[in-house]
């Protein structure tokens, strides 16, 4: 890996990081999951930049929280938030990055790349992290999807704003 992309990939992560001090979270009490712009982020990032990129840039963002620093919602960090109720959706982050980036069309196909931005930023996410939500506040796993519906119309607005990111910026700086 070069230098370009190191600095690419770190600058990445330091911009997930700083998103959860543009918006405080907004606790939704009952399943104890908050509004946040990380997911923005992450598919942003599976836009803007390679797989493995994407992957490793999330990944770095991952691993600052797990060594205690504050990147997590509720400006957290540690090993809590991942063994939490959030702690699905925090390890599928870099896999959703990295598949948005592996799928997403070489030609800006509008259609076609918010479709694979759906799948994987939201579908798949809410699919597979709310399994560890459920097994994490021991509920059961329809109860717990059912809860983390109220979320979907948030994210696919911020699907739709990273995206947007997406097409304003030069295809010179996009992976």
């Amino acid at each position: 890996m070069n230098i370009k992309r190191m600095i690419r990939v770190s600058l990445f992560a330091a911009f997930l990081a700083v998103s959860v001090y543009l918006l405080p979270p907004i606790l939704v009490p009952v399943i104890d999951v908050s509004v946040t712009l990380q997911t923005l982020f992450v598919m942003l990032i599976g836009y803007l930049l390679s797989p493995i990129e994407a992957f490793l840039s999330v990944f770095i963002y991952v691993l600052l929280g797990a060594i205690g620093l504050p990147v997590f919602s509720g400006l957290r960090g540690g090993i809590q938030p991942i063994i939490g109720p959030t702690g699905g959706f925090i390890m599928l982050f870099p896999v959703v990055a990295y598949l948005i980036s592996k799928f997403k069309s070489k030609v800006r196909n509008k259609p076609y790349d918010l479709f694979i931005g759906f799948i994987f930023g939201i579908v798949m996410l809410y699919l597979v992290a709310t399994l560890w939500l459920s097994f994490s506040l021991g509920i059961n796993y329809f109860s717990a999807l059912l809860g983390m519906l109220i979320f979907i119309p948030v994210d696919i607005v911020k699907l739709l704003i990273a995206y947007a990111i997406y097409l304003r910026l030069p295809k010179e700086i996009i992976r």
